[in-house]
């Protein structure tokens, strides 16, 4: 897996100047798998007047200006050379605009860049893009002041996208008024876009925006779903109409009580809702994915290289993770070549997360040998990885466990496990003892693992040591052997050694 920059590489920094928010984040590095090292969010509503003022609210520019200020420091403290400050739909509405954006480059000193709805819709799916693995379908993203919509397909195939001009500060004061008069706003809007009738139909609809991601969190939290992770959290349609049905007629008493839910975003969660299970009326899609990836992280795809966007998010977020926190950054590539022949006949998506896994497998090395393997386990399944589902998160943290020899019948991890069918918990087990074993021959020398071939015969598993730093006939080594044989149901085990022991 190749590397865009390296560690030694300056953090990059995006401002979302939004219609309700100003959020910053600094991410580590510009990369394919950017990691967020500070993220902060201050609700301003500079939109929340702009229905019946055209103008932005009076009230909220003074404390805007403030906060845009503050982040700028904050981001040029932490060392980014490149801060990046988007304005979206309030800002490009509103007839003081463009006054505005004056105020805000003289008070901070960087420019902005006021995105068009196409833009805005354009840039929030290469943010979807960026954090799935070859996703198709539609991307849609709630903002304060409007509904960015565009179909997602191949790599090389332009993105269209429209901006809807109704959004979660409008809704939540119409349904805080009239519930009829809500209806009739969102019918109004959609009614003029009737391209989008059916236009997911079939597809995936992916899902970005706190409002919108706050329904997913709460889903997590009422369905007490075993991983608490957003992004790649998905749900029939069916179930999240229902979702939609049960949080959009909250009160604001029910909506104190709902568990899942940051207190500045429980206003919003009856717009949300109403917004989403209309707008997925429209589509049609076959299914919702929530994306905790959008509007920012697209921006840094933007300015990343053809070949880098070609990587996997995954993989890419993995071998920075291995390199990082591993004791050297060649031992993960070297057990994903080493492990590859035991799953000769494996699935492309099975050979992905098998790679994943090998990545990452040396990472709680510094951790207490008697809880290793649970930190391991809890760490990979809640790591902010990209590219990944709930399912294939369980496998990747389960694999890791059973490599740092936790015991299966181990409780703490029972219902995450739960995620996996058999198969694939097998697999995963199987895996994890193929990791053990080439850890113990190595010691976590690539060197020294590439000395040492295994592979299936038949119903044979053959071991081919040829390097002198390793001793076929330690217990440790071929106690883990016959583990694995175990684990990949084969009936014999072999070793053939060239070299002895130094």
């Amino acid at each position: 897996m190749s590397r865009f920059g390296g560690a030694a590489d300056p953090p990059v920094a995006v401002i979302d100047l939004g219609s309700n928010s100003i959020r910053l984040v600094v991410y580590e590095r510009l990369a394919r798998a950017p990691l967020p090292r500070f993220n902060e969010r201050r609700f301003c509503g500079l939109g929340r007047e702009l229905e019946a003022t055209g103008r932005l609210a009076p009230a909220a520019i003074g404390p805007a200006l403030r906060t845009l200020r503050r982040y700028a420091w904050l981001a040029r403290a932490a060392g980014c050379e490149r801060v990046d400050i988007l304005a979206t739909a309030a800002v490009r509405r509103a007839a003081d605009g463009a006054a505005f954006v004056g105020e805000v480059e003289a008070a901070t000193g960087e420019r902005v860049t006021v995105l068009s709805g196409a833009e805005e819709a354009r840039t929030s799916a290469m943010g979807v893009r960026a954090g799935f693995h070859e996703p198709r379908g539609f991307v849609g993203d709630l903002g304060g002041g409007s509904i960015e919509l565009a179909r997602l397909g191949l790599e090389e195939e332009p993105i269209e996208g429209v901006s809807l001009p109704v959004g979660a500060l409008a809704v939540a004061e119409a349904l805080r008024r009239d519930r009829e008069r809500a209806e009739a706003l969102v019918a109004g809007v959609l009614a003029e876009f009737p391209e989008l009738r059916g236009a997911a139909r079939g597809r995936p609809f992916y899902v970005v925006g706190g409002s919108w991601r706050s329904l997913g969190r709460a889903h997590m939290a009422l369905a007490d779903t075993p991983l608490k992770v957003v992004h790649g959290l998905t749900l029939p349609t069916g179930d999240l109409v229902r979702l939609c049905r049960e949080l959009a007629p909250l009160d604001e008493r029910a909506r104190a009580r709902l568990p899942g839910v940051s207190r500045r975003r429980l206003d919003f969660v009856p717009a949300g809702a109403f917004l989403l299970e209309r707008v997925v009326r429209l589509l049609e899609p076959e299914r919702v994915v929530f994306s905790a990836t959008g509007l920012r992280e697209g921006r840094l795809y933007e300015s990343l290289p053809p070949a880098v966007r070609a990587q996997d998010p995954l993989l890419a977020g993995c071998a920075d993770l291995g390199a990082r926190d591993g004791r050297t950054a060649s031992i993960g590539p070297a057990m994903a070549a080493w492990t590859a022949p035991l799953f000769a006949f494996e699935e492309p998506a099975e050979a992905r997360l098998r790679t994943a896994v090998c990545l990452v497998s040396d990472t709680a090395w510094r951790e207490h040998p008697e809880t290793r393997a649970r930190d391991a386990f809890f760490t990979l399944a809640h790591y902010p990885l990209l590219g990944v589902d709930h399912g294939e998160r369980a496998f990747l943290a389960y694999a890791l466990f059973c490599r740092y020899e936790g015991r299966r019948e181990d409780p703490a991890v029972a219902r995450i496990v739960g995620l996996l069918d058999k198969p694939r918990r097998r697999r995963a087990e199987a895996l994890g003892a193929a990791l053990d074993l080439a850890y113990r021959l190595s010691g976590g020398v690539a060197a020294v693992l590439e000395a040492c071939r295994i592979r299936r015969e038949g119903g044979a598993l053959l071991l081919e040591v040829d390097h002198p730093a390793v001793d076929p006939e330690d217990e440790a080594v071929t106690g883990r052997l016959d583990a694995l044989l175990a684990a990949l149901g084969l009936d014999r085990a072999e070793i053939r050694a060239s070299a002895g022991p130094a």
